[in-house]
């Protein structure tokens, strides 16, 4: 009927800039970071009662679950790592950099899993490189550099390759998970003509979140510059169509 049925304050603990939210394997339990804090909060789905309230590190952003063992992964900006918890929150494992020692502080947003769990990727938005983390050997397999301010990123189904949003650059880059490498740089403001305002064809300024479909066919962009919406054919890694949306469009998911 698309009404509301419940709001999930959690007044009790007074959540601080909650900013993404993940669910468990089972559909039960919601985890959400929050982003001006050191917290991610843990709440059943149905019934909206808190569960936990995890102390995680500074500026967890992100949150997702390792698909192979449900473990959860919180990209901790303030940390430059992710921080690797056992399965519902119920102890901290370790918190993984993101670099290498001499390198460039990381500062990881939204991050994501492969589907086998074997590859943590994550956008990198001070040094302006994404990392390849292998889980199953416990190294960095690739740190490769790209845009101004990687904000978010999407796999395809297969984990064959990836798309990372540059943030400040409004670009696309593609990128060879197995062999970290970028294999195309898309531009989503090439129809759009800065001196008279003219837009050609589709366009999307300050991207951020990009999921790819189930199916590995599309990728969808939300662009909270242009307020709209960018869809682009994962086959042949062109923009295909633009959709209408709002002033500060972040986030999407399937």
């Amino acid at each position: 009927t698309w009404e509301i049925t419940k709001k999930v304050a959690l007044p009790e603990i007074n959540m601080n800039n909650p900013h993404n939210m993940w669910a468990d394997k089972d559909q039960n339990l919601i985890y959400q970071t929050q982003w001006f804090d050191n917290k991610t909060t843990i709440f059943n789905r149905t019934s909206g009662q808190l569960i936990k309230n995890i102390d995680v590190g500074d500026d967890p952003s992100h949150v997702m679950t390792r698909p192979n063992t449900d473990q959860l992964y919180v990209a901790l900006n303030g940390e430059h790592g992710v921080l690797e918890l056992s399965q519902r929150g119920e102890s901290l494992e370790r918190i993984i950099p993101m670099q290498l020692p001499g390198q460039n502080l990381s500062h990881p947003h939204g991050h994501w899993l492969s589907h086998d769990g074997k590859f943590l990727i994550t956008p990198n938005a001070l040094s302006e490189t994404s990392t390849i983390y292998n889980l199953e050997d416990n190294e960095i397999k690739g740190h490769i550099p790209i845009g101004h301010s990687p904000i978010a990123t999407g796999m395809m189904p297969n984990s064959s390759k990836y798309y990372m949003t540059d943030f400040h650059d409004s670009t696309m880059n593609v990128i060879d998970t197995n062999n970290g490498t970028v294999i195309k740089r898309i531009s989503l403001i090439t129809n759009y003509d800065p001196i008279s305002g003219a837009i050609s064809g589709p366009i999307g300024a300050f991207p951020i979140q990009t999921p790819v479909s189930p199916d590995g066919q599309y990728m969808v962009t939300a662009n909270t510059l242009s307020a709209t919406i960018t869809i682009i054919d994962t086959e042949s890694d062109e923009i295909v169509k633009m959709l209408p949306c709002d002033p500060g469009c972040h986030g999407v998911n399937f």
